[in-house]
């Protein structure tokens, strides 16, 4: 009944974004009447989130036209030193939005009232939002240029069509002819994952990823996989495209097993409040550890996102069967993948160096009895018995064991204890208190964590041993460091190796309070070195500098001539900030400042007379 529901619901969705976007011819945004070249297509994985728009390549160039796609208004302004940078948003006569980000410029007129804002508002980020009509243009009219600015990796325009809701829709299925495509998808890889205590693939627990070849027909295993019991299904695949050798998003996927459909998941329109359920959607832990992006075709715990039609939370596999997975692009190229299931007993011992998370259980082999610490030791029966090896498993919810005994030796598993979602909790230790709101998980966490003291490097060190959790929320951590800091001047970052990111926090009666959605190491750092201020021009006509901060980073700028704000361009990629003028015919004249400030409240003050 479910599934009858979501798919009648999809089809009334469908319908009427059907009226909204047939009511209009779009033109491109961007060379227009040209074949042009993507970098990115709607429904692509992008760590957190589905990528919401195209992304359209401009040669490595910034500068070019970008014209409006269909008659309407301008009703949104945004200019941000990170995210989508200086972007504008339209709103159409039928009521859809388009929307245009990294750009270098805007049209004179927007930019000379987005400007009087920024002077008004002495910011250099601003969010506008104009009266309707109050910046009008016709299809095509120009009203920007493409550019590099925000969280851009290089020079594109981000572009996306938007519903009457504001989501997002496949941009590419309005036909722009702009973009040529007739690749279909291909399929690299296929796993399957163990959902239940007594599920085997080829004769054994875990997750297990297998390499597809292309026939004239489909893609395939090389040889037959025996499958039992309740198996999750995922793919690695991505969508080629003319004349380009990016590997882009596959918009369509449907899963049949012996002929009946079991799953499928169509990327047609996104709501931006279901985002963070990707991290739920391909498989986090497999990625983290190294592995591709692979789509579950199955339906994770916690996974709301509502681009599926049919689901399932695995399948039961007992006989032979045959799957056919079918992928299909943005322009109907698809393509299918056979996988041939045998009943036959296969013995395909896995390359289990250590003991592994999969769900809820511990996986791990010995040569040598292998047991649990609970209390006291438990000693377990092996499932299964290959060569010199004997292989375990363990369900944490029987209990959370301190230490595995494997190959006589005793191995702790940092396991702390075992967390619900769904739940807002408060976890406390002695070294920290987690601090859980009821979203803030998708699944069951059983947290792993231990205190290091780094007499080299004289940290701190709190090992949050989760990096592989998806995390759907913010959650609170409270640290009780043993070690004293100026408060004034230390904060949290994150540790990778070398590496400190800043991640800050309030310290509260000896304890700091950061908010964060990975569970990886973090330490406290005191940073009371002021930015770095270089002077690369100063005139009466233009002010440029580099700003920089070798720990905690910047955190805000200030320009002045003898008090009056000056408007200071940033861009972060680069480190640099540029001075623009209210009105171009009054010279730079009087006494500048500039004022630096870092996020442990450093600052830096340079003047000069111009």
């Amino acid at each position: 009944m479910r599934n009858i529901f979501s798919f009648l619901l999809l089809i009334i969705v469908l319908f009427v974004q059907a009226q909204d976007f047939n009511s209009i011819e779009y033109q491109f945004p961007i060379n227009p009447g040209q074949q042009n070249y993507l970098a990115g297509t709607v429904g692509e994985i992008r760590g957190s989130h589905f990528h919401t728009g195209i992304d359209v390549k401009t040669g490595g160039r910034t500068g070019l036209p970008i014209y409006a796609v269909a008659d309407g208004f301008i009703s949104r302004i945004k200019v941000s030193a990170s995210g989508y940078g200086y972007a504008l948003y339209m709103k159409h006569p039928n009521g859809t939005f388009s929307v245009y980000a990294h750009l270098e410029a805007f049209d004179p007129k927007i930019a000379s009232w987005a400007l009087k804002k920024q002077y008004e508002k002495e910011s250099f980020e601003v969010d506008l939002f104009p009266e309707a009509n109050q910046f009008a243009f016709k299809r095509g009219d120009i009203i920007g240029y493409s550019g590099n600015t925000g969280s851009s990796s290089g020079p594109h325009l981000h572009f996306e069509i938007r519903d009457s809701n504001q989501r997002p829709i496949d941009v590419l299925s309005l036909g722009f002819k702009e973009i040529q495509d007739n690749i279909p998808p291909v399929v690299r890889k296929v796993a399957f994952i163990t959902l239940e205590e007594d599920a085997r693939v080829n004769g054994f627990f875990g997750r297990y990823e297998f390499d597809l070849i292309k026939t004239p027909t489909w893609f395939q295993t090389k040889e037959p996989i025996n499958l039992k019991g309740k198996i999750g299904v995922e793919i690695y695949s991505y969508d080629p495209m003319n004349g380009i050798p990016n590997k882009n998003g596959i918009v369509k996927t449907t899963f049949q097993l012996d002929g009946d459909t079991l799953f499928s998941e169509f990327k047609e329109a996104f709501s931006f409040n279901k985002q963070r359920n990707v991290l739920v959607h391909y498989n986090y832990p497999a990625y983290k550890k190294g592995s591709r992006r692979f789509n579950k075709l199955y339906l994770a715990d916690g996974n709301e996102h509502n681009i599926y039609t049919i689901v399932n939370r695995g399948i039961d596999f007992s006989d032979q069967n045959e799957i056919l997975i079918e992928t299909e692009d943005s322009y109907q190229n698809a393509s299918t993948t056979r996988i041939l299931l045998t009943a036959d007993e296969i013995t395909n011992p896995p390359k289990l160096y250590k003991p592994e998370k999969i769900d809820n259980f511990l996986h791990f082999k010995s040569q040598q009895q292998g047991s649990v610490m609970l209390d006291e030791w438990v000693p377990l029966k092996p499932y299964k018995t290959e060569d010199e090896n004997q292989y375990y498993l363990w369900d944490l919810r029987e209990g959370i064991p301190k230490s595995l005994f494997i190959d006589g030796e005793t191995v702790p598993t940092g396991l702390v204890g075992m967390i619900p979602s769904n739940q807002k909790i408060s976890y406390l230790q002695n070294e920290f208190t987690l601090n859980l709101k009821s979203r803030s998980l998708f699944d069951t966490l059983y947290l792993a964590f231990e205190k290091e003291i780094d007499s080299s490097r004289n940290l701190e060190l709190f090992h949050f041993k989760n990096p592989t959790q998806p995390i759907r929320s913010n959650m609170d951590i409270a640290l009780k460091p043993v070690k004293s800091y100026n408060k004034e001047k230390a904060m949290v970052y994150s540790v990778f190796g070398k590496r400190f990111n800043f991640m800050g926090g309030e310290w509260n009666e000896g304890e700091i309070v950061f908010a964060t959605r990975d569970l990886v190491s973090y330490t406290i750092l005191e940073d009371s070195i002021p930015p770095d201020i270089e002077l690369k021009m100063a005139n009466s006509d233009y002010l440029k500098f580099r700003i920089d901060d070798d720990l905690s980073g910047i955190k805000s700028f200030k320009a002045e001539i003898d008090g009056v704000f000056i408007l200071m361009h940033y861009e972060p990629k680069r480190k640099l900030i540029w001075s623009q003028k209210l009105n171009e015919n009054i010279p730079f004249k009087g006494r500048f400042t500039l004022e630096v400030i870092d996020n442990s409240n450093n600052g830096t003050i340079y003047t000069k007379t111009l």
